[in-house]
């Protein structure tokens, strides 16, 4: 081989390099365009992302009553065992989404049993807080506080999120204070996790821990694009899987309880289950996605806007629709009395129909505001658990810490299996246990 065809081959190695290495800078600067550029000497930080962002995030004490059993052996040395009640101190963390009206939105799980509770700023001073309003299905909670020269976080669009997006977590772990950690997007719409009924997930890395809850989840334009509410771990602490409500269903809750103080949620009048390959064969289905109506209700929503069996529907308001789960959360966002637009395959055509949300009929009454129904074929466990489960919560009467969604297997060891059922039930009678399935998790709950 010659020398000048050794030096051409050397150019040209020397040249691909030089080609890819560009690339790869080019790539490198596509991916990492959205991370705050750094100034020539300064050291890789996201502090310019929390300047003043921190602010809008705030610690939660919560103060509750909890009964407890003191036992002890009376004169004649029987024991004698009394039920007793004592104050509890507990942690979590809150977003203030609106400065002027000083409004603070949390998870539920925070608040729900307290009797007091009290919001510390970043710069110390403390606030009793007012209860406005919450919503146990989605864990949202809505709190105010009297106070000025308040930060708020906006609201950005969830809907926008990628899987790979940077956002970074803040929260008050363990009751240490403050604490910021950072992740990515891992992944969107979970909503099969069984924490509550109405879920959508955001999962992320960003490691997040007990007193995480109720805190913020942000882009690194330093948006508010979810609350903090769960992790999945074995040991209790971060592995990893932590999960945020999305900033989209925390705006749609957050109005409804500004403007009603509570949740108002209608049924479009569909009874369905989840498109499976056997579904799609028969239907002649591009994808095995989307759910298949099995029931049209007489005089719904449904009926009125002309929807049939065997229609499949595959989006909402151009929001994919994967499984029944996804279209449970779509129908529970929207308010009574407002229209959406339904993508549906019907006899191998796509078709518009546009439908309308109709108020739920509240029929049997099990509890004080909790309302009950035969399981349908909607539900995730129809056909394969036989209860009756719960269609609505009067969140202004209930006093337990049923869901929407929930079933219940047991009344008192009785079992239930449909509506009938309840009729040969005392339900008057105190304290009443209940065998409940949530999700995928049993537990007994008393009624007191």
């Amino acid at each position: 081989m010659t020398t000048k065809l050794l030096y051409f081959l050397r150019f040209k190695l020397q040249l691909i390099r030089a080609v890819a290495g560009l690339a790869l800078t080019l790539a490198c600067a596509s991916v990492f365009a959205h991370i705050p550029v750094l100034m020539e000497g300064e050291r890789p930080s996201l502090a310019p992302v929390l300047e003043g962002m921190k602010d809008a995030v705030v610690n939660i004490s919560v103060t509750s009553r909890q009964g407890y059993t003191i036992t002890w052996f009376d004169e004649w040395g029987q024991l004698n065992p009394r039920r007793s009640q004592r104050n509890v101190q507990a942690a979590g963390s809150g977003v203030i989404i609106d400065a002027k009206r000083g409004l603070v939105v949390t998870n539920n799980h925070v608040i729900s049993q307290a009797q007091r509770v009290v919001i510390t700023l970043q710069d110390r001073r403390t606030f009793d807080a007012e209860f406005l309003g919450n919503d146990p299905t989605t864990d949202i909670a809505l709190l105010k506080i009297d106070a000025e020269n308040l930060t708020e976080l906006a609201l950005a669009d969830s809907d926008e999120l990628r899987v790979g997006d940077f956002v970074i977590a803040i929260g008050n772990p363990f009751g240490l204070g403050q604490t910021v950690t950072s992740g990515i997007v891992s992944a969107l719409g979970r909503n099969q996790v069984g924490i509550v009924n109405t879920e959508d997930f955001i999962q992320t890395d960003a490691s997040i821990n007990p007193g995480n809850s109720g805190g913020a989840l942000i882009d690194i334009e330093g948006n508010l694009i979810g609350i903090n509410t769960a992790i999945l771990s074995p040991s209790g602490a971060s592995s990893g899987i932590g999960f945020a409500i999305p900033s989209n269903m925390v705006k749609a809750i957050s109005e409804q309880l500004i403007e009603y103080g509570d949740i108002s949620r209608g049924m479009f009048g569909i009874e369905y289950q989840p498109v499976t390959k056997e579904f799609a064969d028969l239907l002649d289905l591009p994808t095995i996605k989307g759910v298949v109506v099995t029931k049209v209700i007489a005089g719904s929503g449904a009926d009125k806007a002309g929807m049939r069996i065997d229609d499949v529907i595959t989006e909402v308001d151009g929001k994919k629709i994967e499984n029944s789960q996804d279209l449970i959360t779509k129908i529970a966002l929207l308010r009574v009395g407002q229209e959406f637009d339904l993508t549906v395959f019907r006899n191998g055509d796509e078709i518009q129909v546009q439908g309308n949300v109709q108020e739920y009929q509240r029929g049997n009454e099990l509890l004080p505001g909790v309302y009950v129904d035969d399981i349908p074929a909607s539900h995730p466990h129809y056909g394969r658990i036989r209860g009756v489960v719960v269609s609505a919560v009067d969140t202004r009467l209930s006093q337990t810490r049923l869901l929407v969604g929930d079933i219940i297997l047991e009344i008192n060891r009785t079992n239930v299996s449909r509506l009938s059922d309840l009729n040969a039930i005392d339900l008057t009678s105190r304290p009443m246990i209940l065998l409940v399935l949530r999700g995928t998790q049993y537990f007994r709950l008393p009624i007191r």
